[in-house]
């Protein structure tokens, strides 16, 4: 089967025609690398052409500042990929994830909660990590070939397991790049006390129960113990600022 690309971008009408044919793509065995890539950049302009995001030069600056950390923690993955960071700005969207192939959005009431750079590679660090361990892989090869594949599919979580697997290997992915793992413990207590505080504001990723979340902290905190992560004297300032 193959995917059209009119100089690298496709029409709406094309887009929707090759996303309805994703799914039978997916199926085929075995999925190679540059067909995950495709699929994941498709599913990534068909989110992005359904939330209608703007692309001026505040939010392009954004991106390629988010880039440049994304790509900092990505050169540490087992995976090479094109990894591609995408944000989308609004403040409802409490929540990151990631697609097959290495495309990552973070949205804007994600990215407001977030008070280092080093907690920005924490999240990127466990997003990647799903990418590296082959779950966003294995939940594409495990769709319904026969229905329309959509990016909400790669929304919701992968289960206990893996969801700790990607918090261990995305804060040694984050400790590789020199920023430090507790950044990622500071973050998921400060969702356990949003969450206690006031359920309504706490982030998508908090949806977790309480004792869930603790296990979460308690694995990073062993994680970083017993893989003897290098813990930096200092965060980095998260850039808030970004010419218009």
């Amino acid at each position: 089967m193959t995917l059209r690309y009119t100089a690298g971008v496709l029409s709406p009408r094309g887009l929707v025609s090759v996303i309805v044919a994703i799914g039978a793509f997916a199926q085929m065995r075995p999925l190679s690398r540059d067909s995950e890539i495709r699929i994941g950049h498709l599913l990534a302009a068909k989110f992005r052409k359904t939330r209608a995001v703007a692309s001026g030069p505040s939010h392009r600056n954004i991106e390629a500042y988010l880039q440049t950390v994304c790509a900092r923690v990505a050169a540490h993955a087992k995976r090479q990929l094109p990894y591609r960071f995408r944000f989308d700005p609004d403040p409802d969207f409490k929540s990151a994830f990631a697609l097959p192939g290495g495309e990552i959005f973070l949205g804007g009431g994600m990215w407001a909660l977030l008070d280092s750079e080093d907690q920005l590679a924490a999240v990127l660090g466990h997003e990647i990590a799903h990418v590296d361990l082959n779950h966003c892989r294995d939940r594409l090869l495990g769709a319904d070939g026969s229905k329309e594949i959509e990016p909400e599919l790669f929304f919701a979580t992968y289960g206990p397991d893996r969801e700790l697997a990607a918090d261990r290997e995305g804060v040694k992915l984050a400790a590789s790049a020199g920023y430090s793992p507790r950044s990622a413990l500071r973050l998921l207590e400060s969702f356990l006390a949003r969450a206690d505080r006031s359920p309504d504001s706490a982030p998508d990723l908090a949806s977790d129960s309480a004792a869930t979340l603790e296990r979460r902290i308690d694995r990073i905190r062993e994680a970083i113990e017993t893989d003897n992560l290098s813990v930096p004297v200092s965060e980095k300032p998260l850039r808030r600022r970004f010419r218009d």
